[in-house]
């Protein structure tokens, strides 16, 4: 049988019947042996299917993997960087870590399969590789960046291979050791160490509170100052959970407005400090809500965000203050307590930290330098725990 009888883009190659279609964005025509033979019915089911892939590339929607699932070039595209860090990494920590995580790790990841997605994972060499390692660092804001982007890469690479998209590791060498550190970062400005010029003082503090106009602004800024609240937790945090002194934390507003469990992934009892507590005490007598705090409209707060950037700059214009983030707010508590001198773990309990390491790290330049001191060199308390020995004669 020959082309002429044969509709238009369908051929026979080898004894088998092949198609001929252009997708979009490309200029040269793309041809799929269908691998049947050119009977009549196998011809007329030839031209159904490029029938539908013309109507699929005029809308828009052609995916080659519906027709090919097979196709030697969709197996490229599963070792292209940016297919792995998709697959493997992206969706993989979908439903791992809370939704504002995820969204943060996204776009994090998706600054690098802009930039590197093109590179073929299976076929990298060990320049290249050490090139785009280069890369990463050279072209992140800190080192904190750099590590994080490089730990995602060698967790998609990872899962790859034990999914066997790709035979092995290529990237030899070049990211081992990263993974360690960068697990240990978080989102929360991935827990880099912060010191004086990142956090308000006391006398700052309460200056910000009386930039604000509107009374209920500045019981709620005095209220985050003293409470040490992730912005999140005090827009979620309702009546039923405030028993004064004490508040109880079980959830949090993300970003996106979605309500969720703290990010220790349980609730915590904490003891509010007196200007904190005042401050609350005196917004929930203004309205009824059930949300403990209400926006200057009166309605509950749908996302975590608090303040503005463009209301906050204001008012730390208005105070005479240079710009920091509305999370100075814990951060700056935080410094407070342990410049007081409150022992790192209830530092670390009020803040909802599973340990005082974060504590020690992030907030180690405002832990007071201790002068040794032995309790038993005091006679005094010598004495009483001598007595307090239970004898064994």
């Amino acid at each position: 049988m020959s082309d002429l009888d044969l509709p238009k883009g369908v051929t026979v190659h080898r004894d088998k019947l092949r198609i001929a279609f252009r997708p979009p964005n490309e200029k040269n025509q793309w041809r799929r042996t269908l691998g049947i033979p050119p009977t009549k019915a196998n011809i007329k089911a030839a031209e159904q299917m490029l029938n539908a892939i013309r109507r699929d590339i005029t809308l828009g929607q052609f995916d080659l993997s519906r027709y090919f699932p097979n196709d030697p070039s969709l197996k490229k595209d599963e070792r292209r960087l940016e297919f792995i860090i998709r697959e493997h990494f992206i969706e993989a920590k979908r439903g791992k870590v809370k939704g504002s995580t995820h969204n943060t790790y996204s776009i994090r990841a998706e600054w690098v399969i802009e930039h590197f997605g093109h590179i073929d994972a299976a076929n990298i060499t060990p320049t290249e590789a050490m090139r785009l390692r280069d890369d990463i660092i050279k072209m992140s804001p800190s080192t904190e960046f750099a590590s994080f982007r490089l730990w995602l890469v060698r967790f998609a690479i990872t899962r790859a291979v034990r999914s066997l998209v790709i035979e092995s590791d290529n990237f030899g060498r070049m990211l081992d050791g990263v993974e360690s550190k960068s697990k240990a970062l978080t989102m929360e400005g991935l827990h880099k160490s912060i010191d004086s010029t990142e956090v308000f003082t006391i006398d700052e503090a309460e200056r910000i509170a009386k930039a604000f106009n509107s009374e209920s602004r500045k019981r709620l800024v005095t209220f985050m100052f003293w409470s040490g609240l992730r912005p999140g937790e005090a827009s979620a945090l309702r009546r039923e959970d405030v028993c004064l002194p004490y508040i109880t934390v079980k959830r949090t507003l993300t970003q996106t407005g979605a309500e969720q469990s703290p990010k220790s992934g349980r609730a915590r009892k904490i003891y509010l400090p007196s200007s904190a507590r005042l401050a609350l005490e005196l917004e929930l007598q203004t309205h009824d809500s059930e949300r403990a705090w209400v926006t200057s409209r009166g309605v509950p707060y749908t996302t975590s965000r608090l303040f503005t950037q463009k209301h906050w700059k204001q008012t730390l214009d208005k105070a005479g203050l240079a710009y920091l983030r509305p999370y100075a707010t814990r951060h700056s508590f935080a410094s407070w307590m342990l410049k007081a001198g409150e022992p790192e773990s209830t530092v670390a309990a009020h803040l909802g930290h599973t340990d005082t390491a974060m504590i020690r790290k992030v907030y180690g330049k405002f832990i007071p330098d201790a002068e040794p001191v032995w309790a038993l060199d005091d006679p005094t308390k010598k004495e009483v725990f001598r007595k307090s020995m239970i004898s064994r004669t």
